[in-house]
């Protein structure tokens, strides 16, 4: 998410920022809106209507449903859009100081939007409760890249001469994106059955209820023979794989080319013109916090006086 501490080549030297990064979280989050207010509009609004007693957004969710949800293009949006904004979220992490820290500080905005749309849905009944959402799943996520890259550091300090010292500081160094690349690889190969809407299906089965809502925080686990599944869901529901993986994975373009004498590769390319996405991008947290239910509040201010 928001990119708050940067890399450091000595202590006195001041922060800086890798403007492509914000420019394309900035895209990303977006696209992002735009994708939960047309959900908004299609499948709370209609809800908001009829507990109003209006019919305001009857035809907007039809055209929503037929135009944007009914064709593909969204779906492949949405995944490379998903893959670029969890990649650059593992770049920051090569930057930061304290993973653990901004992995806390993502985890907990969650909660409280978990803590506002449970209250929301106890007044109101609109569908919206978000039990595991993105940023739960972002903020275990660099978490965990923090506890991963420890263990790297320690690594790297096992060498005793020059050559051991290069290998163990490539091996701790890369840690966890190559775990990361090794999550992804066991989950399409293994667990991964397709895409079904705009997710991924799996084969995981667990029969136990109370396991299977466990398990539903780690997979997506897939329906019981009668139809039913039970796992924690919710809105916005983001289960830890493969998207840990993804997030991971993003720390080898972070040691590889943002430490190198490259990272300034588009410094030239740099100017006004990408300000405001970069603005976005540099609040993505923020905005994404706030933005659901800014546009939920909207719809029902706008039904409610219409």
């Amino acid at each position: 998410m928001e990119d708050s501490t940067l890399p450091q080549l000595n202590i006195q030297q001041k922060k800086r920022r890798f403007w492509e990064l914000d420019f394309i979280r900035g895209i990303c989050v977006i696209l992002m809106v735009f994708d939960h207010m047309l959900f908004t509009l299609s499948n709370v609004a209609p809800f908001i209507d009829q507990m109003l007693g209006k019919n305001l957004w009857e035809n907007v969710s039809l055209f929503i449903e037929d135009v944007y949800y009914g064709g593909t293009l969204r779906i492949w949006v949405r995944f490379v859009v998903l893959f670029c904004f969890f990649s650059i979220c593992g770049i920051s992490c090569t930057f930061s100081r304290s993973n653990v820290k901004r992995g806390l500080l993502c985890f907990l905005v969650g909660c409280g939007i978990t803590f506002v749309t449970v209250l929301v849905d106890r007044i109101f009944d609109i569908g919206i409760t978000i039990y595991v959402g993105v940023l739960h799943m972002l903020g275990s996520s660099m978490i965990i890249y923090g506890a991963l890259d420890g263990l790297g550091n320690l690594i790297a300090k096992i060498g005793k001469d020059d050559k051991t010292k290069k290998v163990t500081r490539i091996i701790g160094d890369y840690l966890a994106p190559s775990i990361g690349l090794i999550i992804l690889i066991i989950y399409f190969s293994c667990f991964c059955t397709g895409i079904q809407g705009d997710s991924f299906t799996t084969n995981v089965y667990v029969e136990d209820s109370q396991a299977s809502m466990i398990a539903s925080l780690f997979f997506d686990v897939m329906s019981h023979s009668d139809h039913t599944v039970s796992s924690i869901g919710g809105a916005d529901y983001w289960a830890l794989f493969p998207w840990l993986g993804f997030v991971l994975t993003g720390g080898f373009i972070g040691r590889g080319l943002y430490r190198s004498k490259h990272k300034d590769f588009l410094a030239k390319a740099d100017g006004k013109w990408n300000k405001p996405f970069c603005f976005v991008g540099r609040h993505a947290l923020v905005i994404y916090a706030v933005h659901q239910v800014a546009v939920v509040a909207l719809v029902f201010l706008i039904t409610l006086i219409a």
